[in-house]
């Protein structure tokens, strides 16, 4: 999935550690996540980034499903999702220790 657009030396680094399908989704959604927040972090348009990518990941498959040697596949969505989360996740994480680290220093 991530061949047309990463550089060959990451896809060479991908076919050495064997990532699969699902984890090679899971970090193209990740990827795409982090860059759309750096676009726009308020939460408004968090939330709009959440539903904007999820939304993509299943318009993908849609299209998968009518393309000849494809094939669409609910856990590629999952797996969108998955990456979408966890990196939410992991920004609101973020926010909320550099949140307490500046109220601890003042």
């Amino acid at each position: 999935m991530l061949s047309p657009v990463l550089p060959e030396i990451l896809m060479e680094i991908f076919t050495f550690l064997k990532l699969n399908d699902k984890m090679e989704h899971f970090i193209a959604f990740f990827v795409l996540s982090f860059l759309l927040n750096r676009a726009s972090s308020t939460v408004t348009h968090r939330i709009r980034n959440v539903i904007a990518l999820l939304l993509f990941g299943i318009m993908i498959e849609f299209i998968q499903y009518f393309v000849p040697n494809r094939s669409a596949s609910r856990y590629d969505v999952l797996a969108n999702f998955m990456g979408i989360v966890m990196f939410q996740f992991s920004f609101s994480t973020y926010l909320y220790f550099k949140g307490k680290k500046k109220t601890s220093i003042e």
